[in-house]
């Protein structure tokens, strides 16, 4: 009767311990399934309808042109340049 001490390389366990990992991922699917209903509640508001205000007067059109000889045309009067 004697007792295995030592190991030997045909002992080694090669695979990957996956309940850590099965762990994490059932935390992050509980968080995840928590967090979700609370994104999805609105505040519903009746906001109030108003339309823009017309404005009173037209508001007032400056035409710049620029003639041919560099001369600047401010609504159609003629300036030097």
């Amino acid at each position: 009767m004697g007792m295995n001490v030592g190991s030997s390389d045909d002992d080694l366990m090669v695979e990957m311990n996956t309940t850590p990992l099965i762990d994490v991922m059932l935390v992050l699917l509980i968080m995840l399934i928590i967090t979700i209903p609370i994104q999805t509640h609105a505040v519903k508001l009746d906001m109030p309808v108003s339309s823009p205000a017309k404005p009173l007067e037209k508001p007032v059109v400056v035409q710049i042109d620029i003639a041919a000889d560099n001369g600047i045309l401010w609504n159609e009067i003629g300036r030097d340049t």
